[in-house]
């Protein structure tokens, strides 16, 4: 549930989720960590942009599937709201926030990604919804930014087919702005958000609330429903099957 931050001489935040064993998992406290860390970043006049990468060679494999388990719809929904005052800090951040994608960016992986305006991918970089297989609906935003990159019909697709997305192909659908290599990942997407640090910050920031104008339907859509399908009998063999490696056997329970 770790995050680690490293700050710059150049005004650059680098803010590194740390449990490459797990692939970056992200779990409730890592998400209250994140918004916390984001929330400090925006007050500190010294902080010019903010990368996010993951440790390890990953992005981040997506929700902890440790922390996945039934609880009251009010406990979900309460969860949630960290879930939608974190993914709404981050899509109208008011610096540059960077995303810098290597490996894997799957299920609330990918979400924590796309919630960042710039998106940098490395020739290894994967991204993949992967929600239903464990009988949920995509979350953290993806329902909202995924579709404003690629259009609804792709976005809906790749909801439904669950299809690994490789770096090339994701560059030219949009879900990546920009493609280096491993090795040149960090300067890279560094270099874009100390540039973008040079424009005009009001003028950045109208354009990224306009972009994020669908994200809070799409918050409190999956607030209501993610919050039921966490307690379904499908999401329970979902994690189930996930935990054996095996598939799932689904009733639409």
């Amino acid at each position: 549930m770790s995050i680690e931050i490293t700050r710059q001489p150049d005004g650059l935040l680098l803010i590194t989720l740390n449990d490459p064993e797990r692939r970056n998992p992200i779990g409730h406290p890592l998400r209250q960590r994140l918004s916390a860390a984001l929330s400090e970043a925006e007050g500190d006049d010294t902080v010019r942009a903010v990368v996010l990468t993951g440790a390890g060679g990953n992005f981040s494999a997506g929700g902890d599937i440790r922390d996945q388990r039934e609880r009251s719809i009010s406990a979900h929904r309460e969860r949630f709201a960290v879930i939608k005052d974190m993914v709404s800090r981050m899509a109208r951040f008011s610096k540059p926030l960077v995303a810098a994608v290597d490996g894997w960016a799957a299920g609330g992986g990918f979400a924590l990604a796309l919630a960042c305006p710039t998106v940098v991918a490395s020739d290894r970089a994967r991204f993949v919804a992967s929600f239903s297989r464990i009988g949920l609906i995509p979350d953290m935003g993806l329902l909202a930014t995924l579709p404003a990159r690629i259009g609804p019909a792709r976005a809906r697709r790749l909801f439904l087919d669950n299809r690994a997305v490789d770096a090339t192909e994701a560059l030219a659908m949009g879900i990546a702005d920009h493609l280096t290599t491993a090795d040149e990942l960090l300067a890279v997407a560094s270099a874009h958000a100390l540039e973008e640090a040079a424009t005009a910050p009001l003028a950045r920031q109208f354009v990224n609330d306009w972009f994020a104008r669908d994200l809070g339907a799409a918050l409190d859509y999956e607030q209501q429903l993610q919050s039921l399908l966490l307690n379904s009998s499908d999401a329970a063999e979902g994690r189930a099957a996930f935990r054996e490696k095996r598939s799932p056997q689904f009733r639409g329970c």
